[in-house]
């Protein structure tokens, strides 16, 4: 059963209508002398073009506004950039956060200072930047690592996002020593037990490198099991929250070239597909438009989260007796020639 939303004004006999632009047809009949597209950057564009443009003209005493968040150079920047132009049916206006009154200067500075540079500039100042809700800038610019092979005297962490058929299982190992990553793989279609020995020879290969894992839905039990068996692992959770922080944390680096990637061609496809969308509330959520995959992102979000400053690491010479032998038995506990046979006797 729908319930139509509609403001009668008794004394002058008008009406106000609500429609959801999700259902655009449902437009079709009524002769407005008003309309307002609010959000109209994130609306189909044949709202305008295919049913209140038309109505429109058949009305000449008829008016339309346009209220929008700039969200990319889209449909709406277009008709924005019209009213820019000396045209007797158009007007545009610009209100910034410095325009509105709404904010004092604390609270600007504020904004400002924790947010995102294309958030700032689309939902403050009201830019049309270039990619539609991108988020990270500069990534071609971050690429410029190399594979390397784990170093003695190094400590690694690596950033695994699980997926077994649909979607992809995502690994990208860093060095805390200068945050540069040294390794990626992705693969899908591999049957979990397979995938939890592949997990652990990559963390122990890169010297039992701290493993970040994806721990929500089917990740939870694969933690166990890896930590069963004594990998390091850090799981993770995903809430709106933690993902929020951790891609926040992923762009900083990546802009602030903190972090140094891999150039590999897959990751660059899957960093300029990563947008995000502003939901009715105002949260901002995040993930891969639609058709992409996002598995490689969130590998590195992971991973990042656990990279800070570069590390220091104390000379083999200066370590002390205790210090030596700890290592000694952490090295034989996990020679990677007995993995596999570990991993075979644990119960099922």
């Amino acid at each position: 059963m729908e319930t139509e939303l509609r403001v009668d004004f008794l004394h002058s006999h008008g009406q106000i209508y609500i429609y959801g632009s999700d259902r655009p047809e449902l437009m079709r009949g009524p002769n407005p002398q008003g309309v307002i597209l609010d959000e109209f950057s994130y609306q189909k564009r044949e709202v305008w073009d295919s049913i209140v443009q038309p109505i429109m003209r058949a009305n000449p005493s008829a008016w339309c506004w346009f209220l929008f968040t700039p969200c990319g150079r889209n449909h709406a920047a277009d008709l924005y950039n019209y009213g820019l132009e000396d045209n007797k049916e158009w007007k545009s206006w610009k209100a910034t956060i410095y325009d509105t009154g709404i904010f004092n200067d604390e609270q600007i500075k504020e904004a400002q200072h924790t947010s995102l540079e294309p958030t700032w500039k689309s939902e403050y100042l009201c830019e049309f930047i270039e990619g539609e809700g991108a988020i990270f800038k500069g990534v071609r610019e971050a690429a410029t690592s190399r594979p390397e092979p784990p170093k003695p005297d190094h400590m690694y962490v690596m950033g695994v996002d699980l997926a077994k058929v649909t979607d992809y299982t995502a690994i990208a190992v860093y060095d805390r020593a200068n945050n540069h990553q040294v390794y990626q793989d992705r693969y899908n279609k591999l049957d979990w037990p397979f995938q939890k020995v592949k997990i652990a020879k990559i963390s122990r290969h890169y010297n039992n490198a701290l493993c970040v894992i994806d721990a929500t839905g089917v990740g939870d039990p694969i933690a166990d099991d890896l930590i069963r068996i004594g990998i390091p692992v850090m799981p993770v959770k995903f809430t709106e929250q933690t993902k929020k922080e951790l891609i926040e944390k992923l762009s900083l680096y990546i802009q602030q070239r903190s972090a140094i990637l891999l150039p590999i061609d897959q990751t660059f496809l899957e960093f300029d597909n990563f947008s995000y969308e502003i939901g009715p509330k105002g949260k901002i959520r995040y993930g891969a438009r639609q058709g992409y995959h996002d598995d490689i992102v969130i590998a590195h979000a992971l991973a990042i989260s656990e990279l800070h400053e570069i590390s220091r690491v104390t000379p083999q010479e200066d370590q002390t007796i205790i210090r030596q032998e700890y290592i000694r038995q952490v090295n034989q506990r996990f020679d990677p020639t007995t993995l596999e046979a570990e991993w075979d006797n644990q119960p099922e």
